[in-house]
């Protein structure tokens, strides 16, 4: 075998070996970031969770389509809670300005058109203030967080579970 043959096949075998590394890095970064894109994910905050305590109440949020600067936002609370001292709604990630009402257990909550569309899996959060806890403690509180399209169609609607602790003594 001459020197020039000698080269020419371990180079082939170079190629081919990097060629191989090159697709296995491919395979796995696609896979990586398919498994890392999050699921529709709402999360339910309240900043003071036990019973009779006024609170202020966080929605975190990362959904799998925009959202529009009309967009809104539903959030039915069960019985027990009292909504009748809510007056404001506001968020940390989303500009723009809301407009806010209720409507007996339903807190609806409406981009004003003014901010910028929120993209796909943006973490995001609304607050609103003030929701009155319920005077029992309990574990399963059930709260509904719907959020709208600007047609007030649902892009995703998920119920959550809320803990009411008993008062600190």
């Amino acid at each position: 075998m001459y020197p020039s043959e000698t080269y020419t096949s371990s180079n082939k075998k170079g190629k081919y070996l990097f060629i191989l590394i090159l697709m296995f890095t491919i395979i796995i970064s696609t896979n990586y970031f398919a498994l890392s894109v999050p699921a529709d994910t709402i999360e339910v905050i309240a900043k003071y969770p036990e019973t009779g305590k006024s609170s202020i109440y966080q929605i975190n949020f990362i959904v799998s389509k925009a959202i529009h600067p009309r967009a809104g936002f539903r959030v039915t609370f069960s019985d027990g809670f009292d909504l009748s001292d809510l007056l404001i709604a506001g968020s940390t990630t989303i500009n723009g300005g809301f407009d806010l009402s209720v409507e007996k257990q339903v807190v609806i909550i409406k981009r004003s058109g003014l901010g910028r569309e929120i993209p796909a899996n943006e973490k995001v959060d609304i607050k609103f203030a003030i929701v009155k806890n319920p005077r029992e403690p309990r574990d399963d509180y059930k709260i509904v967080v719907e959020i709208l399209d600007e047609t007030e169609k649902s892009i995703v609607k998920q119920e959550k579970l809320q803990k009411v602790l008993p008062q600190k003594q």
